[in-house]
């Protein structure tokens, strides 16, 4: 018979995927998906949490203005400061911060036509 005879072609096992084995590898597929998602969603949430947490300030308080400035003078900090950096704080009672700092987004400048349509000018 000729070259397209169905009735010559042979069937074999290897040359068919089972029904099981196509579940089981698309599941495997979704599987690894989902677990793509779910570590992307679990960062998303780490990064939503650090850049909206609240908790990154402490407070020292005194009994009078006194001892505040005595404080004060004896780090070597100027007494009327009210707010310290912690980082420098952490320097003059040389206690080094080892945790790296937080990364934000950098913002360019804005167009001069942006801010003049806000201004209204």
């Amino acid at each position: 018979m000729g070259y397209w005879n169905d009735d010559e072609v042979k069937e074999t096992k290897d040359d068919h995927i089972e029904l099981e084995q196509l579940e089981s590898e698309c599941l495997d597929e979704l599987g690894d998906v989902e677990k793509s998602f779910r570590e992307r969603m679990g960062a998303e949430n780490k990064r939503f949490r650090d850049m909206c947490d609240t908790e990154y300030w402490c407070c020292i308080c005194f009994t009078s203005r006194a001892q505040k400035e005595e404080f004060l003078a004896s780090l070597e900090f100027d007494t009327d400061l009210k707010y310290i950096e912690g980082k420098e704080f952490a320097r003059a009672v040389k206690r080094p911060i080892k945790t790296e700092d937080m990364k934000f987004a950098r913002i360019g400048k804005g167009s001069i036509d942006y801010l003049s349509k806000i201004i209204g000018e």
